[in-house]
């Protein structure tokens, strides 16, 4: 008869705790089944765990669980931690669907709006201006164009330079240095885009070790490769020597293809040539700086990044 009384106390213990209890008991459930399949160490398929994932969300939308957080009061503390656990760094490192996670956010965010675009919105943001594909960015970029000449042909030959830093992605500590020479396939026509120097911390680059040739449609492209790793920043240094003609069109376009941070421009020329400068798709512009000297041009960007298919131009005539 004693021993019936305890387990029938230790019975009422384990109830009492379960009631005073049961907010974190369906709680925690259904954090369990929201996390665990989003972890690689689920042992379960896709299908399995999307459905464990909805019965999670269900444990904590349902009725139930709002009746039982309603009669004890709550004031928003398990919704703060629920939100610093599905925001946290960690676990979206170990999620494996973040491209679809992002579509999923930005849908709230303007689906709405604009139901019509919402889907090209998002493919060209994440694509284009997120670097998913790219494991370094560019900082304090220096560009220097040298105009030699402009011929009474209207063939101009100018030399540039490109300096600046690529900043490593923390995680991945590996990237690739890539530049790309296009030119006409068109032997008859004068035109010459020619890399001279390719340095990486003040080490040359060999560049036919580097080079591969693709021949597409009129076009040769020569594209010059070099992987970087080890540390979180490298200098660059390209050294490039252009000819073409400026009958079909005045303009040279430089639009970057990696996230860019900082660029300084320095444009010098003959008195006999004419140069005009204008930004291409930037939020915010290039900036004069030392309008004060002749035969020159030198423009500057700041607290902003430039984008990839963003940059700049230049218009040249002949006095």
């Amino acid at each position: 008869m004693v021993k019936i009384n305890q387990d029938d106390d230790k019975l009422n213990k384990v109830k009492k705790w379960f009631k005073r209890n049961l907010t974190w008991v369906y709680f925690t459930i259904a954090i369990i089944f929201i996390l665990f399949p989003n972890t690689s160490y689920s042992p379960f398929t896709t299908v399995w765990n999307n459905i464990l994932q909805k019965i999670g969300f269900v444990g904590l939308t349902s009725g139930i669980f709002a009746s039982v957080l309603k009669s004890i009061q709550f004031t928003g503390l398990f919704q703060e931690e629920l939100t610093k656990i599905i925001s946290g760094t960690e676990f979206l490192n170990n999620r494996k669907d973040l491209p679809d996670l992002w579509k999923k956010i930005s849908k709230s965010i303007y689906a709405q709006k604009f139901p019509e675009i919402s889907d090209l919105l998002e493919d060209r943001i994440l694509t284009t201006y997120f670097p998913m594909d790219k494991n370094h960015y560019n900082e304090d970029m220096v560009v220097s164009i040298v105009i030699h000449e402009i011929s009474d042909d209207f063939i101009i030959n100018y030399t540039q330079t490109i300096e600046y830093n690529a900043i490593l992605d923390y995680e991945k500590n590996e990237s690739n240095i890539v530049y790309t020479d296009t030119i006409t396939d068109d032997e008859g026509v004068d035109e010459k885009n020619e890399l001279i120097s390719f340095k990486i911390d003040s080490n040359e680059i060999e560049l036919e070790k580097c080079r591969e040739v693709k021949k597409e449609e009129g076009k040769i492209k020569y594209i010059h490769k070099v992987p970087i790793s080890g540390k979180k920043k490298f200098k660059v240094f390209l050294k490039v020597k252009n000819t073409y003609s400026l009958k079909g069109e005045n303009v040279k376009l430089l639009r970057f293809n990696t996230i860019t941070r900082n660029v300084d421009l320095t444009v010098s020329f003959t008195k006999d040539i004419k140069v005009s400068f204008f930004n291409v798709g930037l939020v915010n512009d290039f900036e004069p700086i030392h309008t004060d000297i002749e035969n020159t041009l030198s423009r500057r960007h700041r607290d902003d990044l430039i984008l990839p298919r963003q940059g700049f131009g230049l218009s040249f005539n002949k006095i």
